[in-house]
Parts: C-alpha cells; structure tokens; sequence
C-alpha cells in the first residue's frame, strides 16, 4: 500500500537514497549473514517499509498525545483547586462557571485518553503486520535467521534418539541381567570356562551393547551436527553428550574373568547402566527442553529485535513533524477498522 502523504514525506528508503546518490539501492539484493540495519534498510519491500515508517508517525503522535494529556491533568487539578469554599452558598452562575469548566476540562481529557487509545490500537496493529512481513522476508535474506530456523528440528531428533538410546539400553541391562543369571550354572572351575548357554548369553549382551553405543554415536553426532550450525550465530546453545562408555569391549572381557569377578563386572555395569537412565538421562531430556524452548524464543526475539532495530530508524529518520497530523490522520482511514478486528490483515 502507498503512503498518500505529503511530497516531502521521507521514507527509509528515501532517507539513504538522499545520503547515497541512489547507488546503494541500485545494488542486487545479497543475503546477509546476519540481521544489519544498513544493509535491510535497502532491501525492505515497500509494503514493510510503508507499515514501518506509518508506525514512526504513530510513535511521534503518540508523544505529542501523552505530553497533552499530562497538560490537560494539569489544568483540571488547576480548575478544581480553584472551587469557591462554600460552592453551594454561591451564586447560581459561579456554581454553573466552575461546574462547566469541570465538564469542559474532563471532557477534553477524556477526548485525549481515547485518542491514546486509538493510537495504541493502530500502533499494535501496524507492528503486527510488519513484524509477521519482515519474518517473512529474513527468511530469505537473512542466512543466520534461516540456520537459526531450520535448527528446530535438533531437539526433536535427539529427544527420539534418546528414546532409542534407553530402549536398548533397557534390553542391555535385560541381556546383562540374563548372563549373570546363568554364570554360574554350568561353570566349570577346573578349566575356567562358561556354559555354551552362557556364552551365548553373553554374546546377546555384546550385541545389545553394540547397539546401545551405536546410539551414543547418533545422539552425539545429532549434537555436533546442531553446534556446528549454529556455533556463530546468536542461537549457539551447545547441546548435551551422551558419555561413550566402552560396553560391547567390557562385555567381551567378562567372558575371560573367573565366575567370581564375572558377577562382579556384570553387577557393576548394570548399576551403571541403570544409573544413567534412571538419574542422568533425566537430567539430559530436561536440558534439551529448556534448549528447545529457549531456541523458539531466540528466534521470535531475533524478529523483535530487527523490527525494534527497523522502527527505530524510522522514527530517526522518517518522520516529517509538520506532516504528522496528516498522516496519522490517513493511517486511520486506512487501518483503524482492520485494527479493531482479531488478527485482521490488512
């Protein structure tokens, strides 16, 4: 939508095309690395940029409305402290005087305070609009806020590996508990040696062990992946490891030990299988939420934060004072009626 205000009307664009002789606007649009001012205010669609520099004129009305009403508080203290002891001893006509003064003065105040409102109705109007337009553009012109998007996916994925990761975990622990089980039964001490049926036993514990590292690997690798991303954007935010602990190697020694310190190792690796999943794991699956939920708000800041950037340069450089009036006045012909409806779009 086109601003229909004065001639002289600046706009952001506008602004550094006075500054930059029209060469900087004239350049092919770049992505940028990450948000920079100086180089969005070139790119701004003009849609963004019409709601952005309206939004400036708001702000600047909004002011001149506040320090209005702080004039107009003022004056009706003033024409209340200035009530005649004994008011209804008086004469009608100084009882009429001061009690429509009292009107008089409410009624310009709370002329005032609706006006403040409807200022604030259209400023939070605007902001949405532009806020969910230039979401829309960092998508594409900004390579960090992409990374920091497609990075939602991580948490997700290595909150299912973990899962994945205490399922085998569990049936370790059940093939570690089974080999225990049966270390002694047929145990033959003159040679040192295990049943077959334990041997077997422990060769399922073994590959359950295999498995459960395998995993270890992928959480890990998910991890890594998800640093390597985002370790020099703003949404760095290392993600936990899985300790790679040697199983399937602890589990093959086990299968030489004498039966004694077999019982041993096999009681020492389930507690600290059992350990990992009934203490640390916990503490992992919360770290990786609190990461998720702190990466949705890192990047619905990232957006407050470049509109906060984009406004505040509208407000420096875009604003004519003497057209303030008009164009306020013509952002609510335009925009009031869609600000007064939920989620309305103009």
């Amino acid at each position: 939508m086109g601003m229909d205000g004065p001639s002289c009307f600046r706009s952001i664009r506008g602004y550094y095309l006075d500054v930059a002789n029209n060469l900087l606007c004239n350049r092919s649009v770049k992505t940028m690395r990450s948000f920079n001012l100086n180089e969005a205010v070139h790119k701004l669609p003009g849609d963004m940029e019409d709601l952005l520099v309206r939004g400036a004129y708001l702000e600047y009305d909004a002011r001149g409305l506040e320090r209005q009403r702080n004039e107009q508080v003022a004056r009706l203290e003033t024409v209340r402290e200035s009530q005649p002891p004994f008011l209804f001893l008086k004469a009608k006509e100084t009882r009429m005087a001061f009690k429509t003064a009292t009107q008089e003065t409410s009624a310009e105040l709370t002329a005032i305070d609706r006006a403040i409102l409807t200022n604030q109705r259209l400023a939070a109007h605007l902001r949405a609009q532009s806020e969910a337009l230039l979401e829309t553009w960092l998508r594409t012109h900004c390579e960090e806020y992409r990374l920091g998007l497609a990075a939602g996916h991580y948490a997700g994925d290595w909150q299912r590996s973990l899962e994945r990761f205490t399922e085998y975990a569990q049936i370790f622990i059940q093939a570690l508990g089974s080999a225990r089980n049966m270390a002694t039964a047929g145990y033959d001490r003159a040679r040192g040696v295990f049943s077959q049926a334990t041997y077997q036993a422990i060769s399922m514990a073994h590959g359950a062990a295999l498995r459960v590292e395998a995993e270890i690997i992928a959480t890990n690798k998910i991890a890594e992946e998800h640093d390597r991303l985002l370790g020099k954007t703003v949404f760095n935010d290392p993600m936990p490891r899985l300790v790679h602990e040697p199983y399937a190697s602890t589990v093959a020694q086990i299968a030489s030990l004498p039966v004694a310190a077999a019982q041993l190792e096999f009681n020492r690796v389930i507690a600290a299988v059992e350990d990992l999943l009934g203490r640390e794991l916990g503490a992992l699956r919360d770290r990786v939420q609190v990461s998720a939920t702190d990466h949705t708000g890192r990047t619905q800041s990232y957006v407050r934060d470049a509109w906060n950037q984009l406004h505040a340069h509208a407000v420096a450089h875009s604003v004519e004072t003497a057209h303030i009036k008009t164009v306020v006045e013509q952002t609510e012909r335009s925009y009031l009626t869609a600000s007064m409806t939920p989620f309305a779009m103009a």
